[in-house]
């Protein structure tokens, strides 16, 4: 093994540590099988809220917003006039002709919101690439005026 202090112990202080991991492990195994919100399955009605919401998100024209004092996530859709609200345990699509509100499981809600913030952090990683391109090209340029002015 790579840790020197684990192979300076003591054969009982192994074998002890040994022990404690296998019940760590087991411990963790067993508060994950018996956790509910990991095995409940998705109903009907959360699973359509699940693929609009999944539509909605990675389509690149949506305005994505975030309001940190409700703890809401909104998705505005211009091109399919329709309004994703996510927040409060359910969901809300609107439009001008229909209006839904879907409860969710605390599981639901959670894929939904971490592939909200997935997708925000993919756009705003995008958007500083675009500007610091921008501003690499700009100082050479600046560098190379200076240059040629020699």
């Amino acid at each position: 093994m790579d840790n020197y202090a684990y192979d300076e112990l003591p054969n009982e202080s192994k074998t002890l540590h040994k022990l404690k991991r296998l019940f760590q492990k087991l411990g963790l195994r067993l508060h994950k099988a018996m956790n509910p919100v990991d095995r409940t399955q998705l109903s009907d009605a959360e699973s359509e809220a699940y693929a609009v919401f999944r539509r909605m998100v990675k389509e690149g024209e949506n305005d994505l917003l975030t309001s940190p004092l409700s703890g809401k996530y909104y998705i505005k859709s211009d091109s399919q006039e329709m309004l994703v609200i996510l927040g409060n345990g359910q969901i809300s699509i609107v439009n001008h002709v229909f209006g839904y509100n879907v409860p969710l499981s605390q599981k639901a809600e959670g894929k939904m919101k971490d592939m909200f913030l997935d997708e925000v952090e993919k756009r705003r990683e995008a958007m500083e690439q675009e500007f610091t391109a921008n501003v690499r090209h700009s100082l050479k340029t600046i560098i190379n005026r200076l240059d040629h002015e020699k």
